[in-house]
């Protein structure tokens, strides 16, 4: 009998445990954002007068201001931070 109310109480006392545990210092508190995509940027800086081509060239940039200037390897001139798709 005493044995049948001791494991009455750990089920009872199981999920106030568990509870504790979660909310503790050093635990991590899953905010459901881990598995969204990152917010991609690129430079894009357009074709010069001269070029025979009317295409701007693209290329991944670090994080910024949107609408802020940008340069791209190997290209002339600097061009316009976007959010890339």
């Amino acid at each position: 009998m005493v044995r049948l109310f001791a494991t009455l109480a750990l089920l009872l006392l199981a999920p106030a445990a568990t509870l504790a545990q979660t909310s503790g210092p050093n635990t991590r508190v899953y905010s459901g954002n881990d598995d969204r995509q990152r917010q991609r940027y690129v430079c894009v800086v357009p074709a010069p007068r001269s070029a025979d081509r009317s295409t701007p060239s693209v290329c991944r940039a670090g994080e910024g201001r949107v609408g802020g200037r940008c340069r791209c390897d190997n290209v002339t001139g600097s061009g316009t931070l976007q959010l890339g798709r």
